[in-house]
């Protein structure tokens, strides 16, 4: 073995010990602390401004007879991220007026009720949000946290995309 090998030997045996006790340090209370630039002492304590249902039967119901689209946002209590976009996404101004449109439901990840609907929709990221049409066909999805703008920006395309789909479905009944 040449002194190359030997230094490069050593260099991933720090490296990896390293990484070992930052991991170790950061789960040996069971969940990682959360940080400052993530989420504020302020903003954990901040009610979410939007209404959410939590249960989706219901929501799928209201939705139809509504005749609005869905914002499902799949969370845990347990993601720092799921509980920072809380937080701040959606206490933004153009999210709650946006959100007036849709009929949102917050969706526990970690509940066992739940498994279901996370498979069928194949969420597997703590925060995603999911937009349906009111018959429950998935629009656009964003996994992992999003500011209050890019979330503005997506529910804005997805009520453009349901209403270009009711134009669409309101030509092909015209030319029947």
């Amino acid at each position: 073995m040449n002194r190359r090998t030997t230094l490069y030997g050593l260099g991933i045996a720090a490296t990896l010990s390293f990484l070992f006790v930052f991991v170790f340090s950061e789960l040996k209370n069971g969940t990682p602390p959360l940080r400052a630039d993530v989420l504020s002492e302020a903003d954990a304590c901040a009610p979410p401004t939007v209404n959410f249902l939590t249960n989706y039967q219901e929501a799928r119901r209201r939705a139809s007879d509504e005749n609005k689209p869905t914002l499902l946002f799949f969370m845990s209590d347990q993601c720092q991220y799921s509980r920072a976009m809380l937080a701040d996404a959606f206490s933004d101004p153009e999210v709650e007026k946006l959100a007036q449109q849709f009929i949102c439901v917050e969706i526990d990840m970690n509940d066992p009720r739940n498994e279901e609907l996370c498979d069928s929709f194949n969420i597997v990221v703590s925060p995603t949000v999911q937009f349906t049409t009111s018959y429950g066909d998935p629009l656009q999805r964003l996994p992992n946290r999003q500011s209050g703008e890019q979330l503005a920006d997506q529910m804005q395309e997805a009520l453009n995309s349901v209403a270009w789909c009711a134009r669409r479905m309101e030509g092909s009944l015209i030319r029947r």
